[in-house]
């Protein structure tokens, strides 16, 4: 698979994901603690680079702990595991040795890019604290984004 392709098979199943990403973005504002000083979306993708991802909201600020349990229920935006066997939502699994192009900053391209195109699509006036998109272990391209100050 060419990273075009690659590329294009995870944005179509990252889609299909939008109005619950929307819905959680929607919410957040009104369970974030007052303490709170900043919200970072973080990409992760797993070590091997095989294809598995998480996008995760976490707060900054004093007592961390208890001001991310606030967003637990909003925390995870869009997150892979393996369940039966399968990749669930049903990412292309690559393989991390056979391959001509980055998985890690492809991946996390792609995710850092349907994340700002939701951010654009809601009205983010409530969120009162910096927000940003970063990546766990420093995957991507063009990253951090900065979604608001």
């Amino acid at each position: 698979m060419t990273q075009s392709e690659y590329k294009t098979e995870v944005q179509s199943i990252l889609d299909a994901h939008v109005d619950a990403v929307r819905s959680k973005l929607l919410s957040l504002p009104s369970v974030i603690p007052e303490s709170a000083r900043s919200i970072a979306f973080t990409i992760f993708v797993d070590q091997d680079g095989e294809g598995f991802l998480t996008v995760r909201a976490a707060l900054d600020g004093p007592d961390l702990y208890v001001i991310n349990k606030a967003i637990g229920d909003c925390a995870v935006l869009f997150d892979t595991k393996m369940v039966d066997g399968e990749m669930v939502p049903p990412m292309p699994l690559m393989d991390p040795f056979d391959q001509e192009f980055s998985v890690h900053d492809s991946l996390t391209d792609c995710a850092a890019a349907w994340l700002t195109h939701i951010w654009g699509s809601i009205d983010h006036n409530e969120y009162r604290i910096p927000v940003s998109i970063t990546s766990h272990d420093d995957y991507g391209t063009k990253l951090p984004v900065i979604l608001a100050r």
